[in-house]
């Protein structure tokens, strides 16, 4: 029987490798799949068998499990074999399945679900947390909560589970383009220090000479697992260097597009003489250089402030977490629902 809708995904390069990879799926992909399965039928965990290539009964070993609504297949990653896998489901025995063969990018390029939007970012994930986020999406966690909403009547376990969805969107949109943190203040009060403390390594230039930063210097790291990219700016203050005004400009900008500000203050420097910051929500103020004064937390312009060291490491740590709990109040559990865009 032909199934115009099945098709096969390599979902692994193509040439040799340990493992090659495979999706079965569209019209008719299990039948078709169970007409060559020689083991325990797949289900939503992975199971072993063997699957036969050809009419004389040659067999690959493979593990296979229900992925959505078609079948991946894991076997040995000859090119033999994989071409085995494309032919066998294109025809066998002289009937035709139908399946048309596609590369994952051919495939996901052209989904819009969920499922292919996960599948299409996961090899761009940039650390082990966010890959495990996109498979639970790419096995079904977002379509399975959408659909235990939708059974739901109206009241406040469905508006409840709603509100979660919304909440986690902005995480979804973080999975592969990194969080952007801006450390921003009055110059010479340490943020290139505390940007080349927190990545741990010497990424912006440090000089006790103001204005020393021109431009926007950036690095990345994670942040309790999840991907974050720190920006060192131009510090504020009055100047009449023209090239160090343009870096104040860009400084300006960049603050628009922060996730979060951490507003950087020189803890030794009296409140009065400092630069006022900005006001909003995504604003969290760091008073650096605690190492040349006694107390810890001192107020800025009236609010809570985060006392570090960008010499001795001190506090560093505690302005972290505030940073990753800023940016991802409550992260997902292992499988849930989050949103992608």
């Amino acid at each position: 029987m032909v199934h115009f809708g099945m098709k096969i995904i390599r979902l692994t390069p193509a040439g040799r490798g340990a493992v090659a990879s495979f999706l079965l799926c569209g019209e008719g992909a299990r039948d078709a799949f169970l007409l060559h399965w020689q083991g325990k039928v797949p289900g939503e965990y992975p199971v072993w068998g063997r699957l036969q290539l050809t009419d004389t009964g040659e067999s690959e070993e493979a593990v296979v499990y229900v992925a959505g609504e078609g079948i991946e297949i894991h076997i040995h990653g000859g090119e033999q074999v994989a071409s085995a896998i494309e032919a066998l489901f294109e025809k066998q025995q002289g009937q035709w399945h139908g399946a048309v063969c596609e590369t994952w990018q051919e495939y996901f390029a052209a989904g819009t679900s969920q499922q292919n939007l996960a599948l299409r970012l996961l090899p761009f994930a940039p650390t082990e947390r966010t890959a495990q986020i996109l498979l639970d999406q790419y096995n079904g966690a977002f379509d399975r909560e959408m659909s235990a909403i939708e059974r739901l009547p109206d009241g406040e376990e469905r508006r409840r589970r709603q509100v979660r969805l919304q909440n986690l969107a902005p995480l979804g949109r973080h999975l592969v383009e990194p969080f952007r943190v801006v450390l921003a203040g009055a110059s010479n009060a340490g943020k290139s220090s505390l940007l080349n403390a927190i990545l741990g390594f010497q990424r912006s230039l440090v000089h006790s000479l103001p204005g020393t930063t021109r431009d926007v210097v950036s690095g990345q790291t994670a942040l309790d697992g999840f991907p974050v990219t720190f920006l060192d700016t131009a510090g504020f203050r009055e100047t009449g260097d023209d090239l160090e005004r343009r870096g104040i400009d860009r400084s300006r900008q960049s603050l628009t597009d922060a996730d979060v500000i951490v507003w950087v203050a020189d803890g030794a420097v009296a409140a009065p003489k400092r630069p006022p910051c900005p006001a909003g929500a995504n604003v969290l103020i760091c008073e650096n250089k605690i190492d040349l004064f006694h107390t810890k937390a001192h107020g800025h312009q009236g609010l809570e402030s985060i006392g570090v060291s960008a010499l001795t490491g001190e506090g560093i740590e505690a302005l972290l977490d505030r940073v990753i709990r800023r940016l991802v109040p409550q992260p997902p559990q292992p499988g849930e629902a989050v949103p992608l865009s």
